[in-house]
């Protein structure tokens, strides 16, 4: 992504599918993941994730393990801007996981995430 869109994003805010503002700033790596994100990202995502799922019957404990789960394997997958790119396609998607309640698009983050 280019760096106008990154100043776009952070200064216009979007709201994603999880239902969060996105803002574009880098942060360092925590142990284990390759990417790490803005933690206002992922707190907006989890909240929106854990919703869904506890909408779906979930207990909001395995919802929350699920939720960060899922954030682990987008982070060691996809750079900030990838994410916030996918997960914004993703607020405009009508296809969702029958189990999670979230975006089809989003089901592959959740793989090997059991609560």
């Amino acid at each position: 992504m280019t760096r106008q869109f990154k100043m776009i994003a952070g200064l216009l805010a979007t709201t994603s599918a999880a239902g969060f503002v996105v803002a574009a700033f880098p942060q360092a790596s925590l142990a284990g993941q390759k990417h790490s994100y803005d933690p206002i990202l992922v707190q907006r995502y989890n909240a929106g994730c854990v919703e869904k799922l506890v909408g779906k019957g979930k207990d909001p404990a395995q919802a929350k393990q699920m939720c960060s789960c899922s954030m682990s394997n987008m982070q060691s997958q996809l750079t900030e801007n990838e994410a916030i790119s996918l997960l914004i396609k993703a607020q405009f998607s009508f296809d969702k996981d029958q189990e999670t309640g979230m975006p089809t698009s989003l089901s592959p983050y959740f793989v090997g995430c059991k609560a």
